[in-house]
């Protein structure tokens, strides 16, 4: 057995080295069954569909034009759009209305991510990627916004509340309200939004610590999350059904980690006043400017490649409760497990998977071989 699982171990030491596996996963590929969502709708009329997938929740809404998303089991997506005036694709975890699941509460929210298309076509006039969500009580839409095009700063992001620094980088916070269509109906609502200096196209957003800063600034939070997920949006504005272009997700996942990053690690400072390079007109059209151009990074941990056994048996915060997510020995994602204090990890995954098998799971940094023998 013990030259079973060293051998198991050192196979996924070398793939992940390799850059095959989660940690490199800027360079994933869409994996697992997918349902591929599509419509057109009318003029100046909207439709959305929204629906579970896997382990995750999915949903595609336009205004005006056609669209076509493929939704992955794994997480990711990709989309593509034709004359709209707005449209949004976006996938990840779902709690539902009046979840009664506070913020703060739910456990430390993650998200990896790769995006490999971004749309910047001379039709869209502003596109966000980054992580989306509502909360409830009171009624809050929110962006975690890590890339957009062609313009960072549209004049509706409203009020600076000043910067932060969460996961090693700057993020402007914007608050302001708007009335129309909402997942309680067509009402008023605060938004708040997060937005990151520099552009990337892959990486980890700490998403929990955002609320947490937020709250720090003085901003309301809703005490009921209704959703946090990977989301690409784009379209016009003024609104001239002529939005038109491609989003793709080659990697998304929004997880609970299991060992929550130390308060320390948001830095706040008071807001500042934009320079000149940074300001976007504030009249009622978005003046387009240069494509954002940004290098893929990962934050993910590194593994010494040169270790014999990198990936212990057991790891004592391993031991935890809280979802792992879980790979086969190929990298493929297979879907999360809810690990709970007193429960057998191997019992989990037999009951979940119901095969013998070699696994990954992954928390985070946190990674662990488990066999499985079925009986």
């Amino acid at each position: 057995m013990r030259s079973k699982m060293v051998g198991a171990t050192a196979l996924c030491v070398a793939f992940i080295a390799s850059g095959s596996f989660a940690q490199d996963f800027c360079n994933a590929s869409h994996s697992g069954s997918k349902k591929t969502v599509s419509f057109s709708v009318g003029a100046g009329a909207d439709k959305g569909e929204t629906g579970p997938i896997g382990d995750y929740h999915y949903e595609q809404w336009n205004k005006s034009g056609s669209a076509t998303t493929d939704f992955y089991e794994d997480g990711s997506f990709s989309c593509s759009f034709s004359n709209t005036d707005d449209f949004l694709c976006r996938e990840g975890l779902f709690y539902g209305q009046n979840s009664g699941k506070d913020p703060l509460s739910v456990g430390n929210l993650v998200a990896d991510y790769s995006m490999k298309t971004f749309t910047n076509d001379k039709s869209i006039s502003y596109a966000y990627a980054g992580i989306y969500g509502w909360m409830q009580s009171p009624l809050i839409e929110w962006y975690i916004v890590d890339n957009w095009g062609p313009a960072s700063r549209p004049n509706w992001l409203g009020t600076s509340r000043g910067k932060i620094t969460v996961d090693g980088a700057e993020y402007e916070i914007f608050t302001a309200s708007a009335n129309r269509a909402t997942i309680e109906g067509n009402k008023q609502f605060d938004q708040i939004y997060s937005l990151r200096s520099t552009a990337r196209t892959c990486g980890t957003i700490s998403i929990t610590e955002h609320f947490k800063a937020w709250k720090s600034k003085g901003i309301t939070l809703g005490s009921s999350l209704y959703e946090a997920k990977v989301l690409g949006e784009a379209g016009q504005y003024p609104e001239q059904q002529g939005a038109s272009g491609k989003i793709d997700f080659n990697y998304a996942k929004v997880y609970v980690q299991n060992n929550p990053p130390s308060s320390s690690s948001v830095a706040t400072s008071s807001a500042v006043t934009p320079t000149s390079s940074e300001v976007v007109s504030s009249s009622n059209s978005v003046p387009p400017t240069s494509s954002v151009s940004a290098t893929p990074t990962s934050s993910s941990a590194v593994v010494n490649s040169s270790s014999t056994i990198a990936l212990p048996v057991e790891r004592a915060d391993f031991r935890m409760a809280g979802s792992a997510q879980v790979f086969d020995m190929l990298g493929k994602y297979l879907g999360t497990v809810e690990l709970n204090a007193g429960v057998s990890v191997k019992e989990l995954l037999l009951t979940k998977f119901g095969k013998s098998g070699t696994f990954l799971l992954k928390r985070g940094a946190s990674n662990k071989v488990i066999s499985v023998e079925k009986r």
